[in-house]
């Protein structure tokens, strides 16, 4: 028995249109079909409300305490920006602990740098003396050195005011540097 030729050629073309077909699904990828995300650097890859960071030593004590009222990560300049950050910064032995408060601050990728800005505010509570407090538009924070640096204007409050432009802090041994321009109002006794 003979087949004959139109069945023939109409059944290689199908032949040949379904492995078009099944070449083709297998070459179609679903991820094709899905849009690339492409992050925007101006909006936060992610953030934390009310966010509490604490430092320990090798021996388990504090270091600091890094408290905010929201985190938001920049994926454009890997830094962390803080709303109302709160530092507490605990010193060796049984000294008082350093506070520090900013309106705005960032936190550097490695986290060895936080800018604090927008009327920094340090107290330190003194033992049965009024407590120390300095006010700067901007400072530098360095955790893992223990030290704080501005450029800025200063103004020193502790039984009297003190005002200067540019500061160095040591937070473990309490120095406080400043640089330049130095007035001092102090009420004598």
């Amino acid at each position: 028995m003979k087949v004959p030729r139109y069945l023939v050629t109409g059944g290689l073309i199908l032949l040949a249109v379904v492995l078009a077909l099944a070449v083709g699904y297998w070459n179609i990828r679903p991820a094709s079909f899905t849009p690339q995300l492409v992050q925007d650097p101006l909006q936060p890859d992610f953030f934390m409300d009310n966010p509490r960071i604490r430092q320990l030593n090798e021996q388990g004590q504090p270091v600091y305490d890094l408290t905010s009222i929201r985190a938001a990560h920049q994926v454009g300049e890997d830094i962390t920006e803080l709303d109302e950050p709160r530092l507490v910064y605990y010193r060796e032995g049984d000294q008082q602990p350093w506070n520090l408060r900013a309106r705005y601050g960032e936190v550097s990728a490695d986290g060895e740098r936080v800018e604090l800005s927008q009327n920094v505010i340090i107290e330190q509570p003194l033992a049965g003396q009024p407590a120390r407090r300095l006010s700067t538009p901007a400072l530098s924070v360095f955790p893992s050195r223990h030290y704080a640096e501005t450029d800025r204007s200063v103004r020193i409050e502790a039984g009297g005011v003190t005002t200067a432009t540019g500061m160095q802090a040591n937070f473990n041994d309490g120095r406080i540097e400043l640089l330049s321009n130095v007035r001092g109002e102090h009420e004598a006794r």
